[in-house]
């Protein structure tokens, strides 16, 4: 009999591997390529091996080891899910969870074409805010397996939040592994600190920004890539701007409407 999945711990599992970036979605899951887990996974690697640790406090090492675990993990169950997924039907992926109803989603849209890259989107630019990124894959534009590699690419330049908040003498390795440590409830670094009380919420705004000031925008990795020029870019981000203003406008609208109605 083939497995089946709970949806929540493959979006989980989306998230160890990728990070908060990727929306997530069924359209994400139903054109997620084995080579963009595999990506990922290699990435997490370079970054949370043990081995990369094996001078640091063994408390730091055992923190390192058991968060290289749920990467193992993750890696492991989003290969059997994709495997699973494709036994089915094509990239259909709500047929692979537990207790799936056939109705409850739509079929993914099939792609344009292929390419070397991987799959191209078709279809309607979704009426919801998008980061550049998904707004280029929405459009056509580029292969979702080039929108992995591209946020693998800058995740890679961006400096780990526990890491910056030390330099800065807000955090000691005794805070960094309690909150590393903490199972009270799903949350990224930063909740689990305030939650714990160890930094403030303008500390992590602080921190946050300081941090994707340290990478650069995403767009630069299509330029490189040879996938988009410069000035290709420059009018893609005003009309991804453009598109985030209007739904943004439409949801104002629509609030009020409700207010008044």
């Amino acid at each position: 009999m083939l497995p089946r999945f709970h949806e929540n711990e493959v979006f989980s599992a989306c998230r160890t591997l990728f990070g908060p970036e990727v929306h997530l979605s069924l359209d994400f899951l139903g054109y997620l390529q084995p080579g963009g887990v595999k990506a990922a996974f290699r990435e997490q690697a370079k970054q949370n091996h043990p081995d990369l640790f094996a001078s640091h406090d063994p408390e730091i090492q055992h923190r390192q080891s058991e968060l290289f675990r749920q990467v193992r993990e993750a890696f492991d169950l989003m290969q059997a899910f994709i495997k699973h997924r494709d036994e089915e039907q094509g990239h259909c992926a709500h047929r692979a969870f537990h207790g799936a109803r056939p109705q409850t989603w739509a079929r993914p849209k099939r792609p344009t074409r292929r390419a070397a890259g991987g799959h191209f989107f078709r279809g309607a630019v979704p009426a919801r805010r998008l980061e550049f990124g998904s707004y280029l894959y929405y459009r056509g534009l580029i292969s979702y397996q080039s929108l992995i590699d591209a946020l693998v690419w800058q995740r890679r330049q961006r400096p780990v939040l526990g890491d910056i908040a030390r330099r800065w003498q807000w955090l000691s390795e005794g805070d960094i592994l309690t909150i590393c440590r903490d199972r009270g409830g799903y949350g990224r670094f930063g909740e689990k600190a305030v939650r714990l009380g160890l930094l403030g919420q303008a500390q992590v705004q602080t921190l946050l920004f300081f941090q994707r000031s340290r990478q650069q925008k995403i767009g630069r990795y299509f330029v490189e890539a040879g996938l988009l020029s410069e000035l290709q870019i420059e009018r893609l981000a005003a009309e991804c701007h453009q598109h985030n203003s209007r739904v943004a406008g439409a949801a104002a609208n629509e609030r009020r409407r409700a207010a008044t109605g």
